[in-house]
């Protein structure tokens, strides 16, 4: 093992240690049906800034989530609004993004102040009427190598190796290696 992956190791492992009270008390809540804890420290850990708040984010997802690579990088003022949450190795999400029900491929670059809520019918009841007791989350999948720009807000599936450009709002699936931009997202060209 080379000398920086070896110091990062042992960054990680001091994390590991420090958020170590977090993991007990969010494994206890997971016993009932709540994520407000959970959602609770992910809020806490976002504002922990630089080099600090990185290991620290790291560390807590990395043992709490159950798909989540210590090798990603989660942005300050970034936080998960639920547990169901993958994210692969080397996936870097900006500042103040906001995270929902969201598998992401490896290497995928997430620029800052991007939403992921849960699908577009979160709010929504059985009858399709308006509702605050609903629970209809829909699993986002962002595939790999994806990059996905500022302020982008994406409400449906991504491909892999498409890009998303700033300030668009994705409401259909964006097929692999397609652009996509505009209010709503529209396929702009596929790359090669």
């Amino acid at each position: 093992m080379n000398m920086p992956k070896l110091i990062k190791v042992l960054v990680m492992s001091i994390a590991v240690v420090l958020v170590s009270p977090l993991l007990v008390l969010a494994c206890l809540e997971r016993l009932t049906s709540s994520e407000r804890l959970f959602v609770s420290m992910s809020q806490a850990l976002s504002m922990i800034p630089n080099l600090p708040g990185q290991y620290l984010r790291a560390a807590f997802y990395a043992l709490i989530l159950p798909n989540f690579s210590w090798e990603s990088h989660v942005g300050f003022g970034s936080v998960f609004s639920h547990r169901d949450v993958a994210l692969g190795k080397h996936v870097s999400l900006g500042n103040y993004c906001v995270i929902g029900h969201v598998a992401i491929g490896p290497s995928a670059m997430i620029g800052s102040r991007v939403s992921i809520p849960s699908g577009k019918r979160q709010h929504f009841n059985d009858g399709g009427e308006l509702s605050i007791d609903s629970n209809h989350y829909d699993r986002i999948q962002i595939g790999g190598g994806c990059w996905i720009g500022e302020g982008a807000i994406v409400m449906a599936d991504v491909g892999e190796g498409a890009i998303i450009s700033a300030g668009a709002v994705v409401v259909t699936p964006i097929p692999k290696g397609a652009v996509a931009g505009g209010n709503p997202a529209k396929i702009l060209k596929y790359l090669e």
